[in-house]
C-alpha cells in the first residue's frame, strides 16, 4: 500500500515512516521545509525506497499545496501528525496555534475529500483533549475539558475529523496519543530535556546540576516505537469514526524519570528547581486507559526504563548535544 504521512519529519513522523516501510509499504508525505533534514537522511539510508528529495514541501496552511500534494501521492492511507505539538508554543501564540492545528486538520481532511476520497485516514490528536478531567484512568468516553490553547486547539482538530467522517463518509480514525519520548525527540519535552541535560553533564560538558520544573506531577508515557506501532494497527483495525487512546496506563511521577535516567549515566546530579521551566496551574496526574485499542491487538512492549535508557544514549551519542 502507499501512505501519506503529515509531518512526516517530525519526531513521531520518522518512526512512522520506518515501521511502515519495514512493513513493505510505500511511503512519501509532506515537510514544511527542506526535506533532506538529517534524521529523513538517515532513514533512507537504512530503507532504499525511501526519498527524502520526493516528499512534499506543504504546509497546513497552504490547501492548494496540501491538494497538490495528495494528487500526486494517490494514497491508499493518510496519517495526519503534523501541527504544532509543543504547548507553551501555543500559549504563545493562541492564533497560530489555531491556524496550524485546527484550520489545518480542516485543509487537510477538505483537500483528502477532493484529491484523495478513497484514502483512509488516522488523525491524531493528544490526551491533552482530556485536560482538566476527573480523577482516574481516562477512558474515550470522558467529556473534553482542555485548559490550554494546545488542547483546545486539538479538540477542534478531533471533532473536525470526527465531523468530516459524518459529512462525507470517508474513513477516519482518531488517535489520542499521551506522552511518549524516544531516540530524536526534541529537547522542548522533558524527558528529551532531562536526557539532555544528564548526558552532558556526564560528559563533563556541563555543570553537575539539572535544572528541573515540578517533579511531582504524574504522567503517561510511552516509547514512540509504541505508539507509531499504534497508529499503524488504529488506521488498519479502527472503527471508522471512533476515537482511540493510545497509552501505557501507567502514571509516572516525573521525579522517577530524573531517578532513572541519573542511575543510567551514573554521574553525580544535583537537582535545582528552575522558575522559568514551571507551566504555571498543572493537573496533577494524567494517566489513560487503552482498552479499546487493546481490544484491536496493540499493546506497548518497551518498559519506560529501556525507553530512558535509549534516550540517554541518543543524546550521550549526539555531537553538539
Amino acid at each position: 500500500m502507499r501512505f501519506f504521512i503529515t509531518g512526516i519529519g517530525g519526531f513521531a513522523g520518522v518512526y512512522l515512516a520506518e515501521h511502515l516501510l519495514a512493513a513493505g509499504h510505500e511511503v512519501t508525505g509532506s515537510v514544511t521545509g527542506r526535506p533532506d533534514r538529517p534524521r529523513l537522511a538517515a532513514l533512507a539510508k537504512r530503507q532504499s525506497r525511501f526519498d527524502p528529495a520526493a516528499l512534499a514541501v506543504a504546509s497546513l496552511d497552504d490547501a492548494p499545496a496540501l491538494a497538490r500534494a495528495l494528487a500526486a501521492a494517490a494514497p491508499d492511507g493518510i496519517f495526519h501528525l503534523a501541527g504544532i505539538a509543543f504547548a507553551p508554543r501555543a500559549e504563545a501564540d493562541p492564533a497560530g496555534a489555531f491556524a496550524v492545528n485546527a484550520l489545518g486538520t480542516l485543509r487537510l481532511l477538505d483537500a483528502a475529500a477532493a484529491r484523495a476520497p478513497r484514502a483512509r485516514l488516522l488523525v491524531v490528536t493528544s490526551s491533552d483533549v482530556y485536560g482538566a478531567t476527573d480523577p482516574g484512568p481516562i477512558d474515550e468516553d470522558r467529556p473534553l475539558r482542555p485548559v490550554g490553547v494546545y488542547g483546545l486547539s486539538k479538540v477542534a482538530a478531533d471533532l473536525a475529523a470526527f465531523r468530516h467522517w459524518w459529512a462525507t463518509g470517508q474513513d477516519v480514525v482518531r488517535a489520542r496519543a499521551f506522552n511518549h519520548t524516544g531516540p530524536g525527540q526534541s529537547p522542548d519535552f522533558v524527558c528529551s530535556d532531562f536526557a539532555r541535560q544528564i548526558a552532558r553533564i556526564a560528559a563533563g560538558a556541563a555543570e553537575p546540576v539539572l535544572h528541573v520544573g515540578n517533579l511531582e506531577v504524574e504522567r503517561d508515557f510511552s516509547d514512540v516505537r509504541d505508539v507509531v506501532r499504534g497508529y499503524a494497527l488504529l488506521w488498519e483495525r479502527g472503527e471508522p469514526g471512533a476515537v482511540y487512546n493510545l497509552c501505557s496506563g501507567v502514571a509516572t511521577r516525573v521525579a522517577e524519570v530524573v531517578d532513572l535516567l541519573v542511575a543510567e549515566s551514573g554521574a553525580r546530579v544535583g537537582v535545582v528547581a528552575d522558575p522559568d521551566r514551571h507551566r504555571g496551574r498543572e493537573i496533577p496526574t494524567i494517566v489513560g486507559t487503552a482498552a479499546r485499542a487493546h481490544a484491536l491487538g496493540w499493546t506497548p512492549r518497551i518498559p519506560l526504563k529501556e525507553t530512558l535508557k535509549d534516550l540517554h544514549t541518543y543524546w550521550r551519542d549526539t555531537p553538539a548535544a
